[in-house]
């Protein structure tokens, strides 16, 4: 295998100044560059960049733990990441989880090898605190409401969101709301929050007759509508938990001809196109805040403010 040694010697210059040339960490004329680039191509060298990061013990990479790639707050929020971290010449991993605890701690530990730099958490099945145990390895940063102040978080107001989105619908519905949710609230910190706020407002929990798990695209959110409809006839408002669920469930509600107003979050071109409100999450400003936060070292808090665009 090819090395910066005989990189050098085809050149004529010093192993030194071509581990300049690669890292780009010193001066190299650009008549010398040129010539390094020359020889690193008829020689077939290919400069190990990993190996490099795990002697220096850093990484230009950060990873981005995220449940799933099909749906629309995650997509928006890993975009919102990546250009951020670009605009940094930083990369990025994207770790799917599918809410495996199995492949979460798998990532974790390419934070406890070095082959991340830092990890931004955007959603988990894991408990929080032994996350937290991998903080010692490199930077964590959460998008999520956690009150823990050794770690970085990105903290939107969702809750007063909620309460402000169930306390309109109280006013105007003849019934209580009903719910196409992605995960129990065993699991779920977002569902917890989503069923105190309607506590909170309605005064008691959500019926479960009123409620349907598993909806995070347009055909759950069909299917779980058509669930909801069938279990409760006089049924007014619904609220989900992105565009594409409610623009799902909007299909059905219109093609039973059904006067139900339906509630998305994200914001995006389906409500906008559909005309039904939305909640807008921030995605843009959650994923600069995160980046900078990954990047920093020290443990900081970013808030972000989510909004109702009602339609």
């Amino acid at each position: 295998m090819t090395t910066i040694y005989d990189i050098a010697k085809a050149v004529g210059c010093a192993p030194s100044t071509v581990s300049k040339y690669l890292t780009r960490n010193g001066y190299v004329s650009a008549e010398l560059s040129e010539r390094i680039a020359q020889a690193m191509l008829a020689l077939d060298y290919h400069y190990n960049g990993l190996a490099s990061q795990l002697s220096k013990q850093t990484s230009n990479r950060i990873g981005v733990l995220v449940p799933f790639l099909d749906h629309p707050y995650f997509q928006a929020l890993i975009t919102a990441i990546s250009v951020a971290a670009a605009a940094q010449g930083k990369e990025i991993v994207i770790m799917p989880t599918a809410y495996h605890p199995l492949q979460e701690r798998r990532y974790l530990s390419e934070l406890t090898h070095q082959l991340v730099g830092a990890l931004i958490v955007t959603s988990h099945a894991l408990p929080t605190a032994e996350i937290l145990n991998y903080q010692r390895f490199g930077t964590l940063v959460f998008c999520e409401d956690l009150t823990e102040t050794t770690v970085s978080v990105v903290r939107a107001n969702r809750t007063a969101v909620l309460h402000q989105l169930f306390t309109r619908l109280q006013a105007t519905a003849s019934t209580p709301t009903g719910l196409l949710l992605i995960r129990d609230p065993a699991v779920s910190r977002s569902t917890q929050e989503i069923f105190q706020a309607y506590q909170d407002v309605w005064g008691s929990a959500p019926a479960k007759t009123a409620i349907q798990y598993g909806c995070h695209n347009f055909q759950e959110g069909q299917a779980g509508m058509r669930q909801l409809l069938d279990a409760n006839p006089q049924l007014s408002t619904v609220v989900t938990e992105s565009d594409a669920t409610a623009a799902g469930a909007l299909t059905v509600c219109q093609q039973a001809h059904r006067a139900v107003t339906v509630i998305g979050q994200g914001n995006q071109l389906p409500s906008q196109l559909m005309q039904f409100s939305s909640i807008d999450q921030s995605t843009t400003a959650m994923g600069q805040a995160a980046v900078q936060l990954a990047l920093s070292q020290h443990p900081a808090t970013r808030q972000v403010k989510f909004k109702i665009n009602w339609r």
